[in-house]
């Protein structure tokens, strides 16, 4: 661990990949500060749906976190949020995948050729993986997309699912397993739109039970409002609290 820390210490620098505090008690990206944040984050997973599944809530820190699996390279952040989410362990998520069907396969959302050779990898793959090494599944490539219009992070709930209608096919192997739990793999569950749109590729036929799981869920902006207004509260009660401690008399 301490080789993995000085490593990234020395390509990342000693600032903490949630706070941009200086730290020498990284591990490697979080400080000790950051990594009790994340913990409680990690015992808020969202149900959406009821095939739905996600490990986090879209918060700073988490969005910080998946912004550098996406766009800095940092792939081993994929195995680290999943090996500190409630899918582990006696986990909320943990304890729902127990009832499912095994084996498990792991479905990545595939992103477009043009997009993968821009990016140089699909992040949404090294998720799958993560769960896959974590529940001894396998990381199956089941689904091609077929176009790529527009990103879909600035669309509404109308948008998005115009914009990804039709954008996947099935790639199913010749002999398709008949028992088992299949879970298509993206990193962050909006409106639905796209993992709907994967799972509507398999087809109304398809033997396997289908789930989604994403690493974060991005709350409607009303709940991250009040979430940003109740920390506020928090920190100006506990700002009046230590004035009043440090009044004389």
């Amino acid at each position: 661990m301490n080789i993995a820390r000085n490593i990234s210490n020395f390509v990342f620098g000693m600032e903490c990949l949630g706070c941009g505090c200086a730290s020498e008690r990284l591990d490697p990206w979080l400080c000790p500060a950051c990594r009790e944040e994340l913990g409680r984050e990690a015992k808020e997973p969202s149900f959406p749906g009821p095939d739905v599944a996600c490990l986090f809530p879209m918060r700073p820190l988490t969005r910080r976190l998946i912004h550098a699996l996406k766009y800095r390279n940092l792939l081993g952040m994929a195995r680290y949020l999943v090996g500190r989410s409630s899918a582990v362990g006696r986990g909320e998520v943990a304890d729902s995948m127990k009832e499912l069907a095994r084996p498990f396969y792991f479905v990545p959302v595939p992103l477009h050729p043009s997009r993968f050779r821009e990016r140089g990898y699909n992040q949404a793959e090294r998720i799958a993986a993560a769960l896959a090494s974590r529940f001894g599944g396998r990381v199956c490539r089941w689904l091609a997309r077929s176009n790529f219009r527009v990103s879909q992070t600035k669309l509404s709930r109308e948008e998005r699912e115009w914009n990804v209608a039709g954008a996947f096919i099935p790639r199913l192997p010749s002999r398709l397993p008949q028992t088992g739990t299949v879970f298509v793999v993206d990193d962050v569950y909006t409106t639905g739109a796209t993992t709907m749109s994967c799972i509507a590729a398999f087809g109304k036929d398809f033997p396997l039970v289908l789930k989604v799981c994403t690493l974060l869920y991005d709350e409607p902006a009303s709940a991250v409002m009040d979430y940003a207004a109740d920390c506020e509260m928090e920190w100006d009660a506990r700002w009046i609290g230590f004035g009043k401690e440090k009044s004389p008399g």
